[in-house]
């Protein structure tokens, strides 16, 4: 029985770190979806409302917020713990926040890629084209 009992705890031991490993793995692929949603629905509430939305990058707390230009309404999203910015390339306004709008057309105010990052170091990107306003994930730089 304590064969057994050792053995079990040896497993555990084994597998453990590689299941923490994966839950962040999920964690990230997650975070990067949900923001990546977000963009989509701010892009499509500015075409339907006509609009200018707008999406502030708070890098130093983690979260992100979705503004409506006009009407003030705005909500803002948390970044799951252990996931942090690791480059916004949107420049910053007088917030100080880096900062992407969409137009009434949906267009965005510039192409850009936001990186998020892991506690173990790997790096997913969402990525704005600048012309059509695609948003799309990627593990690789564009």
């Amino acid at each position: 029985m304590l064969c057994v009992l050792t053995l079990l705890g040896l497993i555990v031991a084994i597998a453990a770190p590689a299941v923490g490993t994966t839950m962040d793995k999920y964690e990230l692929e997650a975070a990067v979806r949900n923001l990546a949603m977000n963009m989509r629905k701010s892009q499509q509430k500015a075409i339907t409302s006509g609009n200018v939305q707008r999406i502030e990058f708070r890098t130093n707390v983690a979260d992100y917020r979705l503004k409506d230009a006009v009407t003030g309404e705005q909500v803002t999203v948390k970044l799951p713990d252990g996931i942090n910015y690791s480059a916004v390339n949107f420049p910053r306004d007088s917030s100080g926040y880096p900062v992407l709008h969409f137009t009434r057309s949906g267009a965005p105010s510039r192409g850009g890629t936001v990186s998020l990052v892991e506690r173990h170091g790997r790096e997913l990107h969402v990525i704005i084209t600048p012309a059509t306003g695609r948003v799309r994930v990627s593990d690789t730089l564009p």
